[in-house]
């Protein structure tokens, strides 16, 4: 009996310690834990903003989808809806003067989805162009996939289009002006020679440029060096492209620099534009000559022709400019779209600041390259 009773005693002492152990253990872990956290609190606050996370992502999608009803924000199968407008066919009338020609064609486009201020192309805006019978309608849409940026959201627009071209851009401080406008100004980049050694540099500071190539004038004393003559051969003319593409080799759309000699010649031009299809180059027309034949090899080499509507700086006077930049919105209203170049004076930085709410408020000011894809 004795015995029994010392045996519990024992098991009792044993359960004790056994309590008393554990009890240590715990305090202890949670001493540590506490520990812990106050060495690293962001680790303790993460896990909660994780979880909390976690519950607003479940809630956002708590009614995404019901059993009468399509996925509508499943991130890989989105569309996106795009109201189609057509600007109406102008008609033209033939102006006198050489700064327009009235040689203009009737545009269709689809509105522009831009993203973070980049342009979408829409692929099938073709088909729609060709199709007669599509008329502007409010109540049409057209949905394209937009599967890849969830992000990308209608801009539409009817307003008529303007592309600013500032030649002659061969200097850091040229870019710095540009960029001040915050416009989109497709600026035209000399080749580098003596007088011009940064320009291949300063094309770098653009996202898109193009080419200001000098051509033989008419009657031009201040010729650039290496301007390409009437009657060089198609090895010089390869030879000075070949330079170009060397040092702009993301250089697509060249125009010219002067060039009435040049551009009036069938013959000179058509050398330039076997050269252009082997770099992948796309000549604009600075239109500097009635007698231009851009227009005709344009055709026989399957580009589209684009040309300047308007020299906005001949005179050097903000006023002048500005109204020249009138002229230029008046022609794009009564076309769809308008070419003006400009240079980089210090007036005409000045007349583009000074009108830049009108001009936005008028016209969409888009760079060339865009101009040339919605062209048609």
């Amino acid at each position: 009996m004795e015995q029994d009773k010392k045996n519990s005693a024992q098991r009792s002492r044993a359960l004790l310690y056994v309590g008393i152990l554990l009890c240590i253990l715990v305090v202890a872990m949670a001493i540590y834990t506490i520990a812990s956290n106050y060495k690293n609190p962001s680790k303790a606050h993460n896990q909660t903003r994780i979880i909390e996370n976690i519950d607003r992502y479940f809630e956002s999608r708590r009614q995404d989808f019901t059993i009468f009803d399509v996925p509508r924000n499943l991130e890989l199968n989105i569309t996106d809806e795009v109201k189609i407008q057509m600007l109406p066919t102008p008609n033209f009338t033939k102006l006198d003067g050489d700064e327009f020609d009235g040689e203009f064609v009737e545009i269709k486009r689809v509105d522009e989805v831009i993203n973070n201020d980049t342009n979408s192309t829409i692929n099938n805006s073709k088909d729609l162009n060709s199709n007669p019978n599509l008329k502007a309608n409010p109540s049409q849409k057209l949905v394209i996939n937009s599967s890849e940026n969830t992000n990308i959201k209608p801009k539409p627009t009817n307003k008529p289009k303007l592309a600013i071209i500032i030649d002659d851009i061969s200097t850091f401080y040229h870019a710095k002006k540009i960029k001040s406008l915050n416009l989109n100004i497709t600026p035209s980049i000399f080749p580098p020679n003596d007088n011009y050694p940064n320009s291949a540099r300063v094309a770098r500071e653009f996202e898109f440029y193009m080419i200001h190539l000098p051509l033989e004038a008419m009657n031009y004393q201040a010729q650039e060096k290496n301007t390409l003559k009437v009657g060089d051969s198609s090895d010089k003319i390869e030879s000075e492209i070949s330079k170009i593409r060397s040092n702009f080799p993301k250089a697509i759309y060249i125009n010219n620099h002067t060039g009435s000699k040049f551009t009036s010649d069938y013959d000179s031009l058509k050398k330039l534009f076997i050269v252009f299809k082997k770099h992948n180059m796309i000549f604009i027309d600075s239109y500097t000559t009635k007698d231009s034949k851009a227009k005709i090899l344009s055709s026989e080499f399957g580009n589209k022709y684009l040309k300047r509507d308007v020299f906005i700086d001949n005179t050097k006077d903000e006023k002048a400019i500005i109204n020249k930049l009138k002229e230029a919105i008046k022609i794009a209203q009564k076309s769809g779209f308008a070419i003006a170049i400009g240079h980089p004076y210090e007036q005409t930085f000045k007349a583009l600041k000074s009108f830049k709410s009108e001009l936005e408020s008028q016209v969409d000011i888009i760079l060339l390259r865009d101009l040339y894809e919605i062209y048609n």
